[in-house]
């Protein structure tokens, strides 16, 4: 069991267009795609369901439900609401179950857990009085709404064996099931429940029929082109050009969503024997579920989103956030993220303080696919890859830029202190812009240039480019730092890189210019100067896992490797993203998807907002962050802001300082001048949890912030107040 009652003080927060507000410190929130629909019930409100988020609307305002704020899983396959206990179910691909009542979630594994049958998919899922019915792919699965739990399984047959059941609906006494051996039915009694023989009803043989549904008694069977009214063999509705993707009854009537090969769909209301039209082709996709709530329409439709209809007007739902999924590489600085989305959607999303924006085109004309992303901290002008040209925005105008005449595609880019931007050209080799003028730097000849993909720029003017074919690091060296313009491969020589692995996978350059490499064996640590002169091999760290020294990530593939305020190191792999302290050598945090909200353990990059803290982690399964516990540092130590403050005196969680100069000492002190509390920045954020020296909570009143750099010469002074009523 675990409670839900964040969702429910967030339902304020998550106002008007479901945005999801910066959390607090060491809390998540999910930065999921919302441009799918597959279900929208009635309970006591709106619901509707995403692949990955529930959003609960009332009027013009919405909440996101999730697994960043409450439940277990992600991948929701169904939902369903119980009228007589007030509780949402919410069904996941992985046949787990959730149960949210008021303030907790109720999990139920057993489905997913079972080892009885290799095949426990929920296929469809239904309420009668107090039991739920799962139609799975072995048969039905019978659970006790009250009590939380499994009751029972039925095999709609009569052999007692295990039976692929697509549907089921109770009428007439009688349960009715869609197996994939026909219709079968029993009769059934509620109160216990029970379930008598089993019988095949023949009518139907051969239909392939998928669907089921009854209103006031009356069952309505179907398959992809066809809808009977039960027992009548002849369909009261037919569609051979299309497929029915949905079938939902209301109180009077009986709706069909129909998809066509086209990807244009329409709502259908049938009445006996003819059919008319309620939404056309040009306004839907893919229509999935239909809810009738009075004289208002929702469709959940799962290429377009939620459309609302009523008698005059109709209108898609907007939720916020992302609207694809984002499969480019983001960029991010003290104001803004970018995300493009990829071969998955044109465009891209920016999130601000505001909120996600989605940006699709540029007075009319469409935005391109966009692979890569550079914000610069100087101005604000966005840099995007598409295939062979540059996307320059700015002042929201749209510019496409084609460098050169080379062949090769442009992939990652970087944008330095002197605002130079930097690209690496596939088949080519580096290109930079600065001052309006465009220079290539040419792979020398004998080197790989098919692959080329990612890089990274050092403190010291030198990129490190992930050679192609496993061939280890590429190391170019301008002469703007050193005297020498030259240019190197890195190995596993001892003598020249000292690599774990030449299949490079990641690259980053720390807070004092190290420079972390990622293989698919670990990761290297380089401390180069400069390269004409001297070698250049990396450090390889041994670290203690379980009672065993090896080296770091030994065995394991770094997909990213991203640098905090702290100078602490976010490693991204195949196995969740984990928290290093500067040196690598402690583990601080091993985030997985079963110890918090991450969709995947596949992580393929990380992204870190300076000024907030906020971790950004992106999978191969959608994206989530991590407020996390350090900011960058300020060159200067001006004023300081704390947050919250003031609180109650039964706040549980952390107060943050920030704003404070690199690695602050600060003090907390009561009004005489007593030290209580005593701690260092990390980066430009400090944390108190509002208890003395000495692990005991403090009491109520005023307390003073004393800041200093290590030299005395930087300094603030601020104050917490705690107090009841707030």
């Amino acid at each position: 069991m675990k409670y839900f009652a964040t969702i429910l003080c967030m339902a304020i927060a998550f106002c008007t267009n479901g945005q999801n507000p910066l959390s607090g410190i060491g809390q998540w929130r999910s930065h999921f795609d919302n441009h799918s629909f597959h279900q929208v019930v009635k309970g006591d409100a709106i619901y509707a369901a995403s692949p990955y988020q529930i959003f609960r609307l009332q009027g013009d305002k919405s909440y996101s439900i999730d697994k960043s704020n409450g439940l277990s899983d992600i991948g929701i396959q169904q939902i369903a609401w119980d009228q007589n206990e007030q509780q949402l179910v919410v069904i996941y691909n992985s046949s787990n179950i959730d149960i949210v009542k008021d303030e907790q979630v109720f999990n139920l594994k057993s489905i997913e857990l079972s080892t009885l049958y290799p095949d426990r998919r929920i296929n469809a899922f239904h309420i009668y009085n107090q039991w739920g019915f799962a139609a799975t792919n072995f048969g039905i699965v019978v659970i006790d709404l009250i009590q939380h739990e499994i009751k029972e399984t039925w095999f709609p047959n009569n052999n007692q064996q295990s039976t692929k059941t697509y549907d089921l609906v109770i009428a007439r006494d009688s349960l009715f099931a869609l197996t994939n051996n026909g219709l079968w039915a029993a009769a059934i009694g509620l109160s216990n429940p029970s379930i008598g023989k089993w019988g095949p009803i023949l009518t139907y043989q051969n239909q392939s029929l998928k669907n089921i549904t009854q209103s006031k008694g009356q069952i309505y069977v179907g398959n992809e082109s066809a809808l009977f009214q039960y027992p009548n063999t002849s369909p009261i509705y037919q569609n051979v050009n299309a497929i029915i993707s949905s079938i939902d009854t209301s109180i009077n009537q009986l709706i069909v969503g129909i998809r066509y090969p086209t990807q244009k769909g329409q709502l259908v209301q049938i009445n006996h024997n003819s059919a008319s039209i309620i939404i056309d082709s040009n306004i839907l996709s893919y229509p999935k579920q239909t809810l009738v709530n009075g004289n208002e329409y929702w469709i959940a439709d799962s290429i377009k989103g939620l459309l609302y209809k009523n008698n005059t007007s109709f209108a898609w739902r907007d939720i916020s956030g992302l609207k694809a999924t984002v499969k480019g590489t983001g960029a991010i600085n003290e104001n803004i993220f970018l995300a493009p989305y990829g071969n998955t959607s044109n465009g891209f999303a920016k999130l601000a303080e505001s909120g996600w924006q989605h940006i699709i085109n540029d007075g009319g004309a469409p935005i391109p696919m966009l692979g890569n992303a550079a914000a610069s901290n100087v101005d604000d002008v966005y840099w995007f890859t598409n295939n062979n040209s540059f996307v320059r925005i700015v002042n929201n105008k749209v510019e496409i830029i084609r460098p050169n005449n080379l062949v090769g595609d442009f992939k990652q880019l970087q944008i330095d202190p002197t605002n130079t931007l930097w690209a690496i050209q596939d088949q080519q080799g580096l290109v930079k812009y600065s001052n309006g003028n465009w220079t290539n730097i040419a792979i020398p000849t004998g080197f790989s240039k098919n692959g080329l993909d990612r890089f990274v720029l050092n403190n010291q003017g030198q990129a490190w480019i992930i050679a192609p074919n496993r061939t280890g690091i590429y190391l170019y060296q301008s002469n703007t730092f050193f005297s020498n313009e030259i240019w190197k491969q890195l190995g596993t020589n001892s003598n020249n890189g000292n690599l774990p692995s030449t299949n490079v996978t990641s690259v980053a350059n720390d807070l004092k210019g190290t420079v972390w490499v990622g293989t698919d064996n670990g990761i290297g640590i380089f401390n180069c100067g400069d390269i004409a002169s001297a070698p250049c091999n990396a450090y390889l760290p041994i670290v203690n896992n379980n009672g065993f020294n090896g080296y770091l990530f030994q065995k394991e593939t770094v997909n990213c490797i991203s640098v905090d305020g702290a100078n602490r190191k976010w490693i991204g792999t195949n196995n969740g993203a984990w928290l290093l302290s500067e040196d690598g050598l402690t583990i601080i945090n091993h985030f997985t998807k079963v110890n918090s909200p991450l969709p995947s353990d596949t992580i393929v990059q990380i992204l870190i907002q300076p000024k907030s803290g906020e971790v950004f982690i992106n999978t191969n399964n959608q994206m989530v962050s991590y407020r996390g516990t350090a900011t960058a540092g300020n060159e200067f130590q001006n004023t300081i802001q704390i947050f919250p403050n003031p609180v109650s005196s039964n706040f549980n969680g952390n107060i943050a300082i920030r704003g404070l100069i690199d690695n602050a000492i600060v003090k907390i002190t009561d009004l005489s001048g007593k030290l209580l509390y005593q701690t260092n920045a990390l980066g430009g954020q400090a944390l108190w949890n509002v208890r003395n020296i000495d692990g005991y909570k403090l009491a109520s009143g005023i307390y003073l912030v004393f800041v200093r750099d290590l030299t005395g010469d930087e300094h603030a002074v601020g104050k917490i107040v705690i107090a009841d009523g707030y």
